[in-house]
């Protein structure tokens, strides 16, 4: 775990427990390639699964991230926080549509996963 991490977590979250996330809030898991907005995330299961998360941050970080009441733009900071530690990221990507821009985000691995023939497995947006 590098020291950027540790200045957020007591300990690592366990992956069994960010899959748990994931799924609550719409996701199907870490190899979820979809595209998805914030607004698209389920945040009225918080209930069940932010009691979870709050021993494995820093007493200070938990008061800052997970003592605020949840909306998508702090949602998806928890689950950038958390998927980190599990070599992924959440790559975003800003569209106009209907005369209004979009974040989009998606579940990417840091390092590249390459499928038997050696094609990079990466999801573009067209």
């Amino acid at each position: 775990m590098s020291n950027q991490y540790n200045k957020l977590f007591r300990k690592e979250p366990p992956k069994e427990l960010v899959e748990h996330i994931l799924r609550a809030t719409g996701l199907l898991g870490l190899h979820d390639l979809r595209w998805f907005t914030k607004d698209e995330l389920i945040i009225d299961t918080q209930e069940e699964w932010l009691p979870l998360l709050h021993p494995f941050y820093l007493p200070c970080k938990a008061k800052r991230f997970l003592n605020k009441v949840l909306d998508g733009n702090l949602l998806i900071t928890i689950l950038r926080h958390c998927i980190r530690h599990h070599g992924y990221d959440l790559s975003v990507q800003e569209r106009f549509y209907k005369e209004k821009k979009h974040s989009l985000y998606q579940l990417q691995p840091m390092k590249s996963s390459k499928d038997l023939s050696g094609t990079t497995l990466e999801v573009t947006f067209d």
